[in-house]
């Protein structure tokens, strides 16, 4: 093969199953298959996701060349992790114990004839002709991050729960040649951690012992920052740390993991703002040890991340502060939603056809017609839910519903790539009220420690943010915190955190210009370049993707007002 393929398909399906399509060589289309089974991390088969890139390009599967699956060996059955009893899917299971063995036997190369994943790869072999071999989970991660940043050199570092036997992996990035012929991207994996000590497992148990199920472990970053760290910092020591040569993590033996055991015992009998504090600054000393030793070890200045572990954006603020960094990147799917995107790019990579450039856009999901919505709005306003018009100018009436203290919801355009809301399905509302995290999380049934999201006009970031020049491109995806100056504080109160940060979207009017038109016009009316944004869900559910899902959340969260496409919307009070 000369050049890349003209369709490139690729999937992941374990939890948070996701499907990404290339058109020669480029991402075109990506979704979760969570978004439109609207069930939360939804894992197995991705079927729908699969059947959602074809339809957007219009090509039935056998037009597809190359098809590209992500992780090489499965060892729990395809199922939603809600779904099994609690015992299967704990931290402090003995399934769970087993699952982390067998992929740590694995990882040491002990494991290579598992059943279960000789038996995944005949499956889909059998399913797909054009099948070729498998993308390691965490190559898939590193790939995800390094080929979207735009940079010829960069240290890769990905770390999670576990994937392909590992929780943690270190590749040296390079592009070389360019000058006279195609450019070839390597990525050289130097060290890594096996799934047995593993910091997603780490912060998971956490999570679960402050009562929080294992998924939503970024529950414990939020709690973290209303809480003391010193007081439970001893107790976190024996539960997560680096070996001598700060190349691997380190965590208590499987059969010390009882909620009756020590340092778990203590631990539970500690407020759980404590505990939540000292395990988030362990997570962060512990990992920024690790990225030290790596940034030596190369002599790189440049970080990409991926895996659910940098999905805590208070480590990514903590990495971009080291000396030896200038700029970090992190790939704005960077849990297991990117990993089929990631599966792509490693293959067209290894092929010779790898792009190192910024996606073109991050609304790469589902869109609909004017037809689809006026069809969903019809079958609300008939029920006596809604009514609705069309005006004419959307952003001037958005503008001035958000600048009279109007809760607006926005559906318009593409559905977002990844786990942040980007304003196409958000819900939006003026920052200036410190009580809005209160009702409004009230509203939709959600129970968070977090602040929303501040969305801010691009140009206005360095009066509201201090935001070094190397974290900037991060700070369009929500995917880092920055310290807020007294002038956000001040004018935005309802956006910034206990601990005087945030976790701003900056937005800029090519990446998405309807609602940079929106957010220009309220800054016109107030003076304010600043709104909240939070994702456009109800409580326990993923973001709406479809119409429908956004006219039901507009009704059941009691939100104000709802933009759907060019349609104005009200409840029927």
């Amino acid at each position: 093969m000369t050049a890349p393929p003209r369709w490139l398909l690729s999937f992941h399906e374990d939890t948070n199953a996701n499907a990404a399509l290339f058109e020669r060589g480029r991402p075109v289309f990506a979704v979760a298959e969570g978004r439109l089974t609207r069930r939360k991390f939804q894992a197995g088969f991705p079927e729908r996701s699969l059947q959602a890139c074809l339809d957007f390009a219009g090509i039935r599967l056998d037009a597809v060349d190359v098809i590209v699956p992500a992780n090489k060996h499965h060892f729990l059955p395809r199922v939603d992790a809600r779904t099994l009893p609690a015992t299967e899917h704990d931290y402090f299971g003995p399934l769970h114990k087993a699952w982390l063995l067998a992929q740590h036997r694995f990882a040491r190369g002990g494991l290579e004839s598992l059943a279960a994943g000789r038996l995944s790869r005949t499956l889909l072999q059998r399913r797909f002709a054009r099948l070729v071999d498998f993308v390691d989970h965490h190559e898939a991660h590193a790939a995800s991050a390094w080929l979207t940043s735009g940079w010829d050199h960069a240290l890769a570092l990905t770390a999670d729960n576990m994937g392909d036997g590992w929780s943690a992996k270190v590749f040296d990035c390079e592009t070389h040649g360019g000058t006279g012929g195609p450019a070839q991207s390597k990525m050289t994996f130097l060290y890594g951690s096996t799934a047995l000590h593993s910091p997603g497992q780490f912060y998971g148990e956490i999570a679960q012992l402050l009562g929080f199920h294992n998924l939503m472990a970024g529950k414990v970053t939020g709690l973290a920052a209303h809480g003391d760290p010193t007081v439970a910092y001893p107790l976190m020591t024996q539960l997560f740390a680096l070996d001598r040569h700060r190349e691997r993590f380190v965590t208590p033996p499987l059969w010390r993991h009882r909620r009756d055991a020590e340092p778990w015992a203590s631990l539970a009998k500690l407020p759980r703002e404590h505990v939540a504090a000292a395990a988030q600054r362990r997570l962060e000393d512990v990992i920024v040890d690790w990225a030290r030793e790596a940034l030596r070890r190369t002599g790189k200045r440049r970080l990409v991340l991926a895996g659910g572990i940098f999905a805590n954006v208070v480590v990514n603020e903590r990495l971009l502060a080291l000396p030896e960094v200038d700029d970090v990147w992190i790939h704005p799917a960077m849990t297991d939603q990117g990993i089929a995107m990631g599966a792509g790019l490693a293959w067209l990579a290894r092929n010779g056809f790898a792009v190192n450039a910024p996606l073109p856009s991050l609304y790469l999901g589902p869109g609909y017609g004017e037809e689809t919505m006026r069809a969903a709005l019809e079958q609300a306003a008939s029920a006596g839910h809604i009514v609705y018009e069309r005006p004419g100018d959307i952003t001037e009436t958005a503008a001035r519903a958000l600048a009279d203290r109007q809760v607006v919801a926005r559906f318009d355009g593409r559905l977002e790539y990844g786990p942040r809301a980007l304003g196409n399905r958000s819900i939006l509302y003026r920052a200036d009220e410190p009580d809005v995290n209160r009702w409004l999380n009230e509203r939709l049934n959600r129970t968070e420690f977090m602040p929303f999201a501040p969305m801010t006009l691009a140009g206005y970031e360095d009066e509201r943010f201090v935001m070094p020049a190397g974290g900037r491109d991060a700070a369009r995806y929500m995917t880092m915190t920055f310290p807020v100056t007294d002038r956000l504080k001040d004018e935005s109160p309802g956006v910034v955190h206990v601990d005087h940060t945030a976790r701003p979207q900056i937005l800029r009017r090519e990446d998405n210009p309807g609602m940079w038109a929106i957010l220009e016009r309220f800054r016109e009316l107030t003076g304010v370049p600043t709104v909240v944004n939070t994702s456009f869900n109800m409580h326990g559910e993923p973001i709406v993707c479809s119409p429908q899902d956004a006219v039901r959340a507009f009704v059941a969260g009691r939100l104000d007002r709802l933009i759907l496409g060019p349609w104005w919307v009200a409840r029927r009070r």
